[in-house]
């Protein structure tokens, strides 16, 4: 049959809109979808892309981490959230200019789709950028995603039950102190909600007192909080304090290990938990782009629009929106990296796009914007605020800064659970459950000069090729008093032992210098070894020439000897 005149308008119609693509969920993406759907149904049509098909309100992970809320509490979906906006979940890969198109890989085969656009905006946001700091990519945990905050919790909660039972002193002090890195918003809320979390935690651990806890918030500035007044900053430190976290500032982080972070004044905090709240940078994908950038974000005019490029916009933490006619390099003259101002430039980038579309560009304006003011959470009930002009201190700017923050979620759904939440909390326990994921089958470990990689008796988990640096290995035979040594240079490898010796180690290898190696578990290390075969004849071959065939000084010897390649189930 053919098409009703009523639908062969709304076809036309249809083609008549303008696609819109908008890249990222964040803040600034998510409110400009919504307001264009809004605003524009009978122009636009408007799709977002999102990795995941939430909305993350991250000011909240430190709770989530502090298990004082459920991750469900600090995340909306997103397909509820805009009604009017097509939701795809997916990877942004590329960006075509030329040809106005996007692509995108989706679904659980990985598949390459191309989503062509009338009007881009990019709202991709930043990603964590450790590189400069050697050892923090490898061994700190951030708090980006709702998967960092589980993961940080976890970690607390397995450093408590691990120095409950430990034996060794120094051990148990390194299990229990606990360094964040970076003293802004997110890291004086993630230190004030973790060492909240530990101090009602440690009731139930008989072996664990409050004098073994050692909680510190380094911080590069001279003081914590820059952003704040110094008034209230110094509050919020002496707050801290109270609690019994030391508060480090005009301080830097230098390097850090397994064990250890190193700080830029020579001290060394021996650790298992770092949390590093800084190094915000430019994801690959937005460098690759060839757009003008500075300080790794993209350059756009004071409508959004980027530097260069007609129908593509940006906004949020990727845009670097001027606030004044001639910015220069003075940041304050451009908009914050704030959930705040994301929210006022996506209804702002709407307002413009439309116009721009309509072609009404002399109705587009200027994004102009200031800030409202700062709310930053403490822990235990306190908080520090300035609000419009208005300066707040403990239990009142901390109900100031739940309302804030509870007014600011998007969704009734999304409010009305977490009030719930807020008051369940408030009369029970904390959830002291540890839900403990597989680690990363493979992954970077940085050694300082000295550290021990490990010693005789210790359990064999892994196979370890080393990237950089310099180790030493020594091996013991007590049967014939011989002595092996020998040192590992990049290229050079240890653990493929574990393929035919005991599960115990033998011999200790100690850094000479800053090392860094690739690990891998050993379960899957002997899958892999086993299966290809290449790679077992070289292992073969190269045990046999290093350490020797059986009845050698340095064979693998005893009882739990495996006489041919162990093949992991």
């Amino acid at each position: 049959m053919g098409k009703t005149l009523a639908q062969k308008n709304a076809s036309e119609k249809s083609q008549d809109k303008k696609k819109v693509l908008v890249l990222g969920g964040g803040f600034g993406g998510v409110f400009a979808a919504k307001s264009l759907a809004k605003r524009g149904r009978d122009t636009v049509d408007v799709e977002l892309v999102n990795s995941n098909n939430y909305f993350v309100f991250q000011p909240l992970l430190p709770e989530v981490a502090a298990g004082g809320i459920h991750s469900s509490d600090a995340v909306v979906p997103l397909r509820q959230l805009l009604t009017g906006v097509q939701v795809r979940q997916a990877e942004v890969a590329g960006i075509d200019f030329e040809k106005k198109s996007v692509i995108v890989v989706q679904g659980s085969s990985r598949i390459p789709v191309e989503l062509t656009y009338d009007e881009l905006i990019i709202s991709l946001g930043t990603t964590v950028d450790l590189s400069r700091f050697p050892g923090l990519p490898e061994h700190a945990l951030t708090m980006k995603q709702v998967s960092d905050a589980h993961k940080l919790r976890n970690h607390v909660l397995s450093c408590l039950e691990m120095a409950d039972v430990a034996t060794s002193p120094a051990q148990k002090r390194q299990l229990l102190t606990f360094v964040v890195v970076g003293a802004g918003f997110s890291g004086v809320e993630t230190v004030g909600e973790v060492n909240a979390l530990i101090h009602q935690a440690i009731r139930y651990y008989p072996n664990v007192t409050k004098d073994d806890i050692r909680v510190l918030l380094v911080e590069y500035a001279d003081r914590i909080l820059p952003t704040f007044a110094e008034d209230l900053a110094n509050y919020a430190a002496r707050r801290l304090k109270l609690e019994g976290i030391e508060v480090i500032t005009g301080v830097g982080t230098k390097s850090a290990t397994s064990t250890a972070v190193e700080l830029t004044n020579g001290a060394l905090i021996p650790t298992g938990t770092i949390v590093a709240t800084i190094g915000n940078g430019p994801r690959q994908l937005v460098q690759a782009l060839g757009l003008d950038m500075k300080w790794g974000r993209i350059k756009v005019d004071d409508n959004m629009r980027v530097l260069g490029h007609d129908h593509v916009w940006a906004l949020g933490d990727v845009a670097l929106i001027p606030l004044e006619d001639d910015p220069g390099d003075d940041p304050q003259a451009y908009a914050p990296q704030t959930a705040q101002f994301a929210v006022r430039e996506g209804h702002q980038l709407a307002l413009n796009l439309l116009a721009a579309v309509k072609g009404e560009e002399k109705k587009m304006k200027p994004f102009a914007y200031k800030s409202k003011g700062s709310l930053a959470s403490l822990g235990t009930t306190k908080a520090v605020a300035d609000v419009y002009g208005f300066k707040l201190t403990g239990f009142f700017a901390w109900l100031l800064w739940r309302g804030f923050y509870l007014s600011f979620i998007p969704g009734f759904q999304a409010k009305a659970r977490l009030l719930f939440t807020w008051i369940l909390n408030a009369f029970m326990p904390p959830n002291l459950v540890l839900i403990q994921g597989n680690p990363p089958s493979t992954r970077y470990i940085h050694y300082r000069k000295g550290d021990i990689v490990f010693e005789p008796g210790m359990i064999l988990d892994g196979f370890y090729l080393v990237l950089s640096g310099k180790l030493k290995l020594e091996i013991d035979n007590p049967n014939t008093d011989e002595h092996l040594v020998r040192e590992l240079k990049p290229g050079d490898h240890i653990g493929e032992r574990m393929m035919v010796r005991p599960l115990l180690r033998t011999g200790l290898v100690e850094a000479l210098e800053d090392t860094e190696v690739l690990f891998m578990v050993k379960k899957d290390f002997l899958r892999f070894a086993h299966d290809f075969p290449v790679l077992r004849k070289y292992f073969e071959k190269y045990i046999e020439k290093s350490f020797g065939g059986e009845g050698k000084s340095f064979a693998p010897q005893g009882s739990e000897q495996q006489p041919e390649m162990e093949k992991s189930n």
